[in-house]
């Protein structure tokens, strides 16, 4: 901030709004009054002359989150008149993603369980929270590299650091992610790095790879542009996650699908192996863990699960096609004999596994031990996670959308499962959805179990 000729303060936002808007026409035109400073000249030729100013004050507010208490942007302060959170934060926090964060942490200690790290990299920050989490719930004496583009946001993580001590496990500098991922993984590879972007992490996927230590490594992606992996911009997925996306009742897993794709796809590139770890799908986002390791051999294997999801409007057929010289007679099988619904064509995207069950088995250990340090949906989620892992071959149906194509009441889906398994046929819940399950079962299939329980004979 710089002092007026009024004597008032003048933020720099005001300044640059000045220098770009303000400043004298040419002439012959019409004229605005210059506004001079204490130091005797415009503020649009001290802008000129980039003086460096203060660091203007940020209202902050202490959060906790696991065992974790850290400061932040006062959210209620700068989201009063909007109601809701934008990146135009001073410095970016989100309490809707404690979720998130919460799981990280979990797989985090599943990992470590079994594969020590010595360095990580989370070079989208904000206020540092993930990263301090993971600094504070997370056993072991690896080194953390924080930036952030924001210099407001890294003077808060620098004091998040400071409280708990953590300076020397801590690296903090400011710059450009991509930049940065490469830069400093010269002399010593990332054994983890954390991409929670406020967007898509498409365009830091190269870098995040080629920074990861070649013998093993975890990458955590988060994507928050959910109108492109969800079917309202398929021209924009095609762009930044190299498939279509479409519109269907099992969008958010699609959305998945497209994210590890793209992940698999760039670390292919790079000679690497992609083996899903964990995904998540809830609120406005969608998050992947993956293991990351070199290997042309099962990177060339792995192609196999690189394919398409066929879906029809009008029955709810869903087919997953490979990609190979079969695509070229593609037939779909209506789940009705006279269906004319259009077809729908996603991908190409990974049809493979999700979920690694030795893992989802090691982070419910750590949960069960410590069961209030995490939000009361962490639970659920883990567990359904667990249960839909057998079945995760299997797109999720709907089974609201089902019923409501069929003109049925909607069965409870304990019930509609519990009649699938007398029948011989495996189902779980999903967590992707608490209206949808995960079944062997054909559509046809389901709809008569449904049919059968809310319109008895």
């Amino acid at each position: 901030m710089v002092l007026g000729c009024s004597g008032v303060f003048i933020p720099i936002s005001v300044l640059e709004w000045y220098y770009c808007c303000v400043q004298p026409t040419p002439v012959g035109q019409r004229r605005t009054r210059r506004i001079y400073t204490d130091l005797g000249m415009p503020i649009g030729l001290l802008a000129r002359q980039r003086v460096c100013w203060p660091a203007p004050m940020i209202a902050t507010k202490e959060y906790t989150e696991g065992t974790t208490t850290f400061l932040s942007a006062d959210i209620e302060h700068y989201a009063a008149d909007s109601h809701q959170l934008t990146s135009d934060l001073p410095v970016f926090y989100n309490p809707r993603m404690r979720v998130n964060r919460d799981l990280s942490v979990l797989f985090l200690l599943a990992y470590l369980d079994r594969s020590p790290i010595q360095a990580m990299c989370e070079p989208l920050a904000g206020c540092g929270v993930r990263t301090l989490r993971y600094l504070n719930e997370c056993p072991g004496e690896f080194h953390a590299l924080v930036s952030d583009t924001n210099p407001l946001a890294l003077d808060v993580v620098r004091k998040n650091i400071e409280r708990y001590g953590f300076e020397h496990r801590t690296t903090i500098k400011r710059g450009d992610a991509k930049v940065l991922l490469l830069t400093e993984s010269r002399e010593k590879r990332f054994d983890f790095v954390d991409l929670d972007p406020f967007g898509s992490p498409a365009p830091f996927l190269t870098a995040a790879v080629q920074s990861l230590s070649p013998k093993r490594a975890m990458l955590g992606l988060t994507a928050t542009d959910m109108p492109v992996l969800c079917g309202a911009q398929p021209r924009v997925a095609i762009r930044k996650y190299g498939g279509l996306s479409i519109r269907a009742p099992f969008s958010h897993e699609l959305a998945v699908r497209l994210l590890i794709g793209r992940a698999y796809s760039v670390a292919a590139m790079n000679d690497c192996a992609v083996y899903p770890l964990a995904a998540l799908s809830t609120d406005h986002y969608i998050r992947v863990w993956l293991d990351i390791r070199t290997s042309c051999t099962d990177s060339n294997d792995q192609a196999r699960n690189m394919g398409f999801v066929v879906y029809c409007e009008g029955c709810m057929r869903t087919e997953t096609v490979p990609l190979g010289p079969s695509l070229t007679q593609l037939r779909i099988q209506h789940e009705r004999d006279d269906c004319k619904g259009r077809v729908s064509l996603a991908g190409p995207l990974w049809t493979g596994e999700m979920y690694n069950q030795s893992l989802l088995d090691t982070a419910s250990q750590f949960l069960s031990k410590k069961p209030d340090n995490y939000d009361k949906r962490v639970p659920k989620l883990l567990g359904a996670m667990r249960e839909e892992n057998a079945l995760a071959d299997h797109i999720y149906v709907d089974i609201h959308a089902l019923c409501d194509l069929h003109g049925l009441e909607s069965p409870s889906m304990a019930s509609l499962m519990t009649r699938l398994r007398e029948a011989g046929y495996k189902a779980s819940r999903t967590h992707f959805r608490p209206t949808a399950i995960r079944t062997n079962a054909s559509v046809r299939e389901i709809t008569a179990s449904a049919r059968d329980l809310t319109n008895p004979m």
